[in-house]
């Protein structure tokens, strides 16, 4: 149209005119010429959507060298405006504007759209195409649906305010495609954020607060980012966060975050993957955090944080794999179990200066740690589960050990301290059962070391926590095997034991001598007489020569099944000590 309709209002034939010198038009500006600095009436303040959308479809021609633009600020959009399936070409921006109706956008085609501290009842944009950026930076809208939407450039939310009625999310954007970032940064939305299936370089809802009555605050299921998430001291009242199956090609930040559910996880994250780290420091999750099967790039650090448990876990994370360190330390605080089977951790999990509830179970069955720091704890776990565990390095103190250790199959090539066996075997007896291998690995660690005093002795500890458990003939053997020869790794009491039984026999035969059985026979001697009673394979012809009297013939019968109890002792204890040795 070369000009205005003269039925359209003052405020729609100013923005015909403004379109043509490419400028914006101001409603909230006194009127030009007046020499008043009054305001405009609110009368004055309207323009129909109708105006608004015959000149983004038919814009008035530019004046030389001009590009046009609808640019209006201030003004109250009468009517619905509505776009759907159109495409305009030119950019469109209303800044400050009331809308009376939620504008309708599916499926329409936009070269550039700021709708910036505009107020809207919602929003209809499903499949929206713009070509450059979308931005709502201080919008206060009901729900804005986006559903699979294509933003070429970034789309804008900062400091908007969003509230959704009922169970509705207050930006409903599945699938939703930006080709730079999302920026949320102190955005509140009262009905949550669902980006399920999004795709953009990164999103940002750091300094933000969500809520959803029913669901995820924060739907990020399917996402997929090329670089960060940034979430710093992000508040969710309710809700919580869903990150399942979501790639994050660089970082994820939670420093500071405060995250609320009460009816689930505060952070549920199974089969995310992120190309980086992620960050939590001071962060709180009421409910609870699952990275079940995640995959990390990097490090995993929850410094300061407390993690509640919505039933059982504050932090679960089985099978999940982190290429970098698992920090839960610097006075984190841990309200329900820590659950990280077959978790593996290529550097550190760090666990000192963390406070624990009595009740917390750490389990790490079948985990992959190159290295364990648990050296000091505010408070203890009831239960550390380290079976079938592989472990670098264990860092840890005799005060740092829980009520329960379980260590059945635990392998680990170093442990610091190095503390001697008398303490050390502390730390392996806080099992609820008897399991031969962590003395085995014990005895071995230290044999490495050149320790084989403290071997030694965890060796005759394995055997005497052995006899607890055993039949009470065996058990009774086992006692004789500890008095006399200390299963093997005590051979002096070996000798010791031969020469009291000995000693013994001989005092004995001394005050009362046996009688000679032949004529011309050797003489007695009290010494030689008791070393062929009491050792089997030793013949100095005493025995032969000389029968005890009656009075003293249960000795020599004494002396002799002692002798081959002694003999058959010390011989399975020196086989056995033997047959370790040589392994």
């Amino acid at each position: 149209m070369s000009i205005p309709p003269p039925e359209w209002s003052a405020p729609a034939r100013q923005l015909w005119h403004a379109m043509r010198a490419g400028i914006a038009l101001d409603l909230t500006s006194p009127v030009l010429g007046t020499g008043s600095r009054e305001l405009r009436p609110p009368g004055d303040l309207e323009i129909t959507a109708e105006v608004v959308g015959s000149l983004l479809l038919h814009p008035p021609p530019p004046e030389p060298g001009v590009v046009s633009h609808l640019h209006l600020i201030g003004a109250t959009i009468t009517g619905r405006l509505r776009l759907s399936y159109a495409t305009v070409e030119i950019p469109l921006t209303l800044v400050d504007c009331q809308f009376a109706n939620t504008p309708e956008l599916n499926d329409a085609s936009l070269r550039a759209v700021d709708l910036t501290g505009s107020r809207f009842p919602g929003l209809d944009a499903d499949r929206l195409k713009v070509e450059g950026d979308l931005v709502l930076r201080r919008a206060t809208s009901g729900t804005i649906s986006l559903v699979r939407a294509d933003v070429a450039g970034d789309m804008w939310l900062t400091g908007a305010e969003l509230t959704a009625e009922g169970t509705d999310h207050a930006l409903h954007a599945p699938q939703l495609r930006v080709g730079g970032g999302l920026y949320a940064r102190s955005v509140t939305a009262k009905g949550g954020l669902n980006l399920w299936g999004a795709q953009a370089f990164t999103v940002e809802v750091a300094a933000g607060r969500l809520s959803h009555p029913t669901h995820a605050a924060l739907r990020c299921d399917g996402l997929r980012l090329i670089q960060d998430l940034m979430c710093t001291r992000l508040s969710v009242d309710s809700g919580g966060l869903s990150l399942f199956g979501a790639a994050i090609g660089g970082q994820c930040w939670f420093n500071d975050a405060d995250v609320h559910n009460a009816t689930g996880w505060a952070i549920n994250a199974p089969s995310v993957r992120v190309g980086g780290g992620v960050y939590g420091r001071g962060m709180t999750a009421q409910g609870g955090i699952n990275l079940f099967a995640a995959a990390i790039g990097e490090s995993l650090e929850l410094p300061s944080c407390t993690l509640t448990a919505y039933e059982i876990h504050a932090l679960r994370a089985p099978g999940a794999r982190i290429e970098g360190s698992l920090k839960l330390d610097n006075g984190a605080k841990f309200v329900g179990d820590v659950s990280l089977p077959r978790t593996e951790v290529k550097a550190t999990l760090r666990l000192s200066g963390s406070t624990f509830t009595r009740s917390t179970i750490i389990d790490l069955n079948h985990a992959t740690l190159g290295a364990l720091d648990m050296a000091s704890l505010n408070t203890l776990p009831s239960v550390l589960d380290l079976r079938a565990a592989t472990i670098g390095r264990i860092n840890d103190s005799t005060d740092s050990w829980p009520p329960r250790v379980e260590l059945d199959g635990l392998a680990y090539q170093d442990l610091r301290p190095v503390l001697p066996a008398d303490k050390r075997l502390a730390w392996l007896n806080r099992g609820d059962s008897y399991n031969p291998l962590p003395h085995e690995r014990l005895a071995a660690y230290y044999r490495q070391l050149g320790h084989d005093d403290d071997a030694r002795a965890v060796q005759l500890a394995r055997h005497r926590q052995r006899r607890r458990y055993s039949r009470p003939l065996a058990r009774l053997w086992g006692h004789l095997e500890d008095l006399t020869v200390g299963y093997g790794y005590r051979p002096g009491r070996a000798f010791a034991s031969l020469f009291a039984l000995t000693a013994a026999v001989a005092l004995v035969f001394t005050a009362v001598p046996p009688q000679a059985t032949r004529v011309n026979g050797p003489d007695f001697q009290p010494v030689a007489f008791a070393l062929d009673l009491v050792l089997p394979v030793l013949d100095l012809g005493q025995e032969k020569s000389f029968i005890p009297s009656t009075e003293t013939a249960w000795v020599a019968w004494t002396g002799a099944v002692a002798g081959w109890l002694l003999a058959t002792t010390v011989i399975a204890g020196l086989t056995r000590r033997l047959s370790r040795a040589s392994h």
